[in-house]
């Protein structure tokens, strides 16, 4: 029996370029989903032996042969034209997104102890720009995941909506969203008493977002490996030298050791590359070891800083729907806003603090 005592279950879900995340309500407050110690899913699929996996055992396979999984699908969500061959499979963004949700409405049921034919009903996130079609294509695969989809709302708008019940707001809301994959801002008018939410104008950018971060930073990896080695070329297997398994176990190794050093670095103000036995060349195993500070990687990092903040600006400086003056709260939502020079690029602009007592994830 379900350990709520109900025939149906109401979730809500992030289903992000990069990570994927579910809550319920628990006494009146959100309550993140646990994927195996994490609340974040890996928006990741690989196959392996005909068998189709998600999340960190897909992300896991993605390292070591990025050929043999999808990544970042949702980018692609509703063009006809995009599909994946993997494992003698073919897949759609939306297939690729239906088994993501699969896998979060499985680990609902196990978390709430409800059987398998419990009704799960959901409410899922798009980005701000999402078409409709992106959106009825977000609804499909929910449904192909045997989820209830009662309403598709944008990501903000979820943001908003979170902040004004935690924060008792009501105002005009500036929300900045930076994902994994996406960029959205947009202006909110929140009325909590009368439960109306309404969006008083969006804009942003569908391919800007932590995964650019990390392919700078990858980018700035390969050519220290590629100085250290003196003249190896890493810009493909064949120039490279070492084998296609040698090789896309080196890039995907490079890129999560990108990704994690750029997490670290918004917690501190250096910290250690160590990436062991990375490949052999020259009759030797070469290990991969860098300190980088913070400032280094803001100087990496420089043009999309300035491509998010001139986007802001624009935004304020063309839109007729709100004066700066008008906005009441700056809010902070997306894990790429953890990275400290986003949040006080932000702030400057606004010549106020940003609110983030909220999980930015």
């Amino acid at each position: 029996r379900c350990e709520y005592m109900s025939e149906e279950i109401f979730i809500g879900i992030d289903l992000g370029t990069t990570n994927t995340l579910a809550c319920y309500l628990k006494n009146g407050k959100p309550k993140l989903i646990n994927f195996g110690g994490k609340n974040m899913l890996p928006s990741i699929l690989a196959v392996d032996e005909d068998q189709i996996l998600v999340g960190k055992v897909a992300k896991n396979i993605w390292k070591t042969n990025p050929n043999n999984a999808i990544r970042s699908s949702k980018t692609y969500m509703a063009d006809p034209k995009k599909t994946w061959n993997i494992g003698g499979k073919t897949f759609t963004p939306t297939q690729v997104a239906a088994e993501i949700l699969k896998e979060v409405k499985a680990k609902v049921i196990k978390k709430m102890g409800c059987l398998p034919d419990t009704k799960i009903s959901a409410v899922i996130t798009v980005p701000a720009y999402f078409t409709g079609n992106q959106k009825d294509e977000t609804k499909k695969a929910g449904e192909a995941a045997g989820l209830n989809v009662i309403q598709i709302i944008t990501e903000p708008m979820a943001a908003a909506v979170a902040a004004v019940r935690e924060l008792e707001l009501d105002e005009k809301i500036f929300v900045v969203d930076l994902g994994g994959g996406t960029f959205d801002i947009s202006v909110l008018q929140a009325d909590p008493k009368n439960q109306i939410y309404r969006a008083l104008d969006i804009d942003g950018d569908k391919k800007l977002g932590g995964d650019d971060f990390d392919k700078l930073l990858y980018d700035y990896f390969v050519e220290k490996i590629q100085e250290d080695l003196g003249g190896i070329d890493l810009s493909s297997p064949k120039k490279s030298g070492l084998s296609e398994n040698e090789y896309y176990s080196m890039t995907g190794r490079v890129s999560d050791a990108a990704e994690i050093a750029k997490i670290d670095l918004s917690s501190v103000d250096s910290c250690k590359v160590n990436v062991p036995n990375l490949f052999h060349y020259n009759g030797r195993t070469y290990d991969f070891i860098y300190d980088l500070t913070r400032e280094e990687f803001e100087n990496i990092c420089q043009p999309l800083f300035d491509k998010i903040i001139s986007r802001i600006k624009k935004f304020i400086d063309e839109s007729d729907k709100f004066k700066v003056s008008e906005i009441g709260t700056v809010i902070l939502a997306g894990g790429s806003c953890y990275i400290p020079k986003v949040k006080s690029e932000v702030e400057k602009i606004f010549s106020k603090k940003a609110d983030s007592q909220l999980d930015l994830d």
